[in-house]
């Protein structure tokens, strides 16, 4: 057999080898009414969610200072989650637990798939334009992370920021590029490659986040977050994921 002609009957396996483990597998509803109620909702603070069609809907309840999460009831460790998510007001944020726990105290600890589109309008001066520097005097550079959708957060584990953060990343750059990406009325969709120590972010069709970070490469639970807060009035906000589909790879 010629060369040529080698080349040509390995390149459909080289493909599929360079593809990962996303190949093959079937795209499946996170969840559906009927294990629906299977979720367990946890945190130190409890928040509303329901399901209507094929939206969930998370509100808080009440003035709540800590955060609230529904979680799935079975642990992941390789997958591809993928969805799309408003927020109303922008001002608030949310996000998506992956590889998780639920400790003893309720407190859900693990990465966090940042969800946040904090319109520049909503901004204040000292958020907008003197607080990245400021962040800096303090001994937690990662702790501020401006048009953040698309990174990820280590949730009470220590860490603060993951990426951009203690598995890399350049900070302003990742901003630029989030607050180009973001849409901040609109939905965004946001997809999540977990494999291994290596995990891949998309925001809107592109690349946020590429990075290996060991200490969270183990199964854990999905959880979606209503993030606490001092709400005037809990039923004017909301968070909404549209469409939350898996392929399992584990």
């Amino acid at each position: 057999m010629n060369k040529r002609r080698r080349a040509l009957l390995l390149l459909p396996l080289l493909l599929v080898a360079s593809q990962g483990l996303a190949d093959g597998h079937d795209w499946q509803p996170l969840l559906t009414e009927a294990d629906f109620a299977s979720w367990t909702n946890a945190g130190e603070s409890v928040a509303d969610f329901r399901l209507e069609g094929d939206e969930v809907i998370g509100q808080p309840i009440g003035n709540n200072p800590k955060n609230g999460f529904l979680c799935s009831p079975r642990d992941y460790r390789d997958f591809e989650l993928r969805f799309s998510f408003r927020i109303q007001p922008t001002s608030i944020n949310s996000g998506v637990q992956f590889r998780s726990e639920i400790k003893d105290n309720g407190v859900v600890a693990g990465p966090q798939l940042e969800m946040d589109v904090l319109d520049p309008a909503d901004m204040s001066f000292f958020m907008r334009y003197i607080a990245d520097y400021a962040v800096r005097l303090t001994d937690n550079p990662w702790r501020l992370q401006l048009w953040p959708a698309g990174g990820v957060y280590g949730e009470a584990v220590g860490t603060g920021w993951i990426y951009p953060g203690v598995a890399g990343g350049d900070r302003r750059r990742f901003a630029e590029a989030g607050e180009r990406l973001t849409r901040s009325t609109d939905w965004n969709e946001l997809r999540l490659l977990a494999e291994g120590d290596r995990v891949r972010t998309w925001l809107n069709g592109e690349q946020r986040v590429d990075y290996e970070h060991p200490p969270t490469n183990r199964p854990g639970k999905l959880c979606l977050q209503v993030h606490g807060g001092e709400y005037d009035n809990p039923s004017d906000y909301e968070i909404r994921w549209r469409r939350l589909e898996i392929r399992v790879f584990d």
